[in-house]
């Protein structure tokens, strides 16, 4: 899986050193066709990248996509200095109104967060209990979960995280003691542990530092590491597979904004999450024709291919079918 991220990311260098020229350098919007300029958290960033250099091959439509968490894309988002912003993490009710532009919300993708660790020769089978004691620094050697000895160096995301905001929903879910302490949400404090940069800072150190534990897009987790099974409702110790997402992916509901998620799924993999990408209700009305042809495609079989083959989960059919829906209410 690691050989696909790494060839996305060289694709993905390419286009954001064509799409970053200054104004002055981009040739007219009639001869280089429409620029959208976007942000999106690190942990989706390649499927925006994917889409957008298919979309510049067929529609003329280029995407000039910043890499930030999710907090800050939101943040962007409603500073009016952007036209759609990437999020794994859902808006609150009082970002939508104070949307000047109006703001809608289409889930595009989805993703596992894997349990990655650096440990060769141990696999990683993990009650609900465990999983919380680890990050709550009382789980300290690999011995103490059947494993070699080995200390565990607990990695965590720095900055405001959607990644962050779904792992920690899913500790307070399991965990009592930590739903009354770090909590959940897009920055906590960690009881212990040492702080990452992003996504690609996670796997890069968790690559680099033997017996390491983290948490990580499951698309994004190759050679050296492993996945951690966790305990399932059920009992049973599941993988981040395409399966076992699509069935967690099957137990959120969506609301009237199509926003949702759930932290303990009745079935399959207990930590997945949907993938948003936000645009505004009004602009004007080049932009709102691109923006439209541009998640159309994000939703068709071609766009959610390309990001299943990236290692995202694509959206089941009753997302898919609510997301289209909507499409026609981006407007000038």
């Amino acid at each position: 899986m690691k050989w696909k991220l790494l060839a996305s990311l060289a694709v993905s260098s390419l286009m954001i050193s064509s799409c970053s020229r200054s104004t002055a350098d981009r040739p007219k919007t009639d001869d280089a066709g429409i620029i959208l300029q976007g942000t999106s958290s690190s942990s989706i960033a390649i499927a925006y990248w994917q889409w957008f250099s298919q979309l510049a091959v067929n529609h003329n439509i280029n995407g000039d996509v910043q890499v930030m968490g999710s907090g800050e894309s939101i943040r962007r988002f409603l500073s009016g200095t952007i036209d759609f912003a990437g999020t794994d993490t859902a808006p609150a009710s009082d970002q939508f109104q104070a949307a000047k532009r109006g703001m809608l919300a289409f889930p595009v993708t989805a993703r596992a967060i894997a349990v990655a660790y650096n440990h060769p020769g141990c696999t990683l089978q993990l009650s609900r209990q465990q999983l919380a004691e680890i990050f709550l620094g009382k789980i300290r050697d690999f011995s103490e979960l059947g494993c070699n000895r080995k200390p565990i160096r607990v990695l965590y995301r720095q900055s405001p995280s959607g990644t962050t905001a779904t792992f920690t929903a899913t500790l307070s879910a399991f965990s009592a003691t930590w739903r009354n302490g770090p909590g959940a949400g897009l920055q906590v404090n960690w009881p212990t542990g040492t702080p990452v940069a992003d996504s690609e800072a996670m796997i890069q150190t968790l690559s680099e530092t033997p017996g390491s534990l983290g948490y990580v897009e499951a698309a994004y987790v190759g050679k050296p590491l492993s996945t951690a099974g966790l305990a399932s409702r059920s009992g049973s110790f599941l993988q981040p597979t395409s399966r076992e997402t699509a069935r967690a992916l099957n137990t959120i509901q969506l609301d009237a904004r199509l926003l949702g998620q759930n932290p303990d799924p009745e079935a399959g993999y207990p930590i997945v999450s949907l993938a948003w990408v936000l645009v505004p209700r009004r602009l004007d009305s080049a932009k709102a024709e691109a923006l439209r042809t541009s998640v159309n495609y994000m939703l068709s079989q071609s766009g959610q291919d390309d990001a299943e083959r990236l290692g995202y989960a694509p959206l089941p059919e009753a997302v898919l079918a609510k997301s289209k829906q909507q499409i026609d209410k981006i407007q000038p």
